[in-house]
């Protein structure tokens, strides 16, 4: 009985491996001809891995060694090492290397997101993105297209960010340029202002209150205060109390208000990646 078992279970292991290997293309899959379908069924690739593979086919021209799959984001060494049996790399005709044109590259765009930590990432498929920050990317065209010809006639290749004619963003991850920050530090001191401003008249109408002054034997309510003077009789110690409160919530809105203008819009500007000049200006303005 305990060998018929074990000549189950052998069966049972056989069965199992020759459906693995089943499920495996053919060794010898031309990496350079494949279909996404046919490179997600490699051990190890999965949809989104087979569409960076077949995009940067398409964009670079034909695999020539195994090592030019290390460039693409997802595959590294080991994965290299275990995708290596089940690939080939023929060079058809069809397949040969071509300089993208512009037409070639239209609707090309790279993915530019921040994450919670402030670190910047990019990639050329937003499915790459976490849901909760899609919202969020900007979309950036891809600087690919045909050579460019330089001053004296030379051909040059797409620009780059390290390219001399690669002019830097004016403006953070979220479109405000250098006029949005300033337009905004003079609101926050304006807002300042007008807080400071109604704070000590609210204090000089509690003096008033508390002494027992003519003038505050009279007065109209404001949002934020009270217009003394004129209007029906006031109850002193009942107003006193109620402008105490209002100080207390203006106080609070003021010292928000002025740590934005002192520190925190600069840290702001910093977490958005905002231009060199947006950063000296708020440095350098008091």
């Amino acid at each position: 009985m305990e060998k018929v078992r074990n000549r189950a279970k052998r069966w049972q292991f056989f069965l199992v491996l020759f459906l693995f290997f089943l499920s495996v293309p053919a060794l010898g899959l031309d990496i350079n001809s494949a279909t996404v379908e046919e490179l997600a069924s490699l051990p190890g690739v999965g949809p989104v891995l087979a569409r960076r593979i077949v995009e940067y086919r398409s964009r670079h021209g034909p695999f020539r060694r195994p090592e030019d799959l290390l460039k693409i984001k997802g595959i590294g060494p080991a994965r290299l090492a275990r995708l290596k049996p089940y690939l080939e790399f023929g060079l058809s005709s069809s397949n040969s290397p071509k300089k993208i044109s512009r037409e070639d590259s239209a609707g090309g765009y790279i993915y530019r997101w921040v994450d919670d930590r402030g670190v910047v990432h990019f990639t050329e498929f937003p499915e790459d993105i976490p849901p909760r920050f899609r919202s969020r990317a900007q979309k950036i065209p891809l600087p690919v297209g045909p050579e460019e010809k330089s001053a004296g006639g030379a051909e040059t290749g797409p620009v780059s960010p390290s390219s001399p004619g690669f002019e830097e963003p004016k403006t953070d991850i979220r479109g405000r340029d250098l006029s949005w920050y300033r337009k905004e530090k003079v609101r926050l001191k304006n807002e300042i202002a007008r807080l400071r401003a109604q704070i000590e008249e609210n204090r000089q109408a509690m003096r008033l209150l508390h002494g027992g002054s003519y003038i505050a034997r009279r007065g109209v309510r404001t949002k934020y205060g009270i217009k003394l003077g004129k209007g029906p009789l006031l109850r002193r110690w009942a107003e006193y109390k109620r402008l105490r409160r209002i100080n207390q919530e203006l106080e609070k809105k003021l010292s928000k208000l002025e740590y934005r203008l002192e520190k925190g819009l600069y840290r702001e500007a910093l977490r958005a990646h905002a231009p060199d000049e947006v950063l000296e200006f708020l440095r350098k303005d008091p």
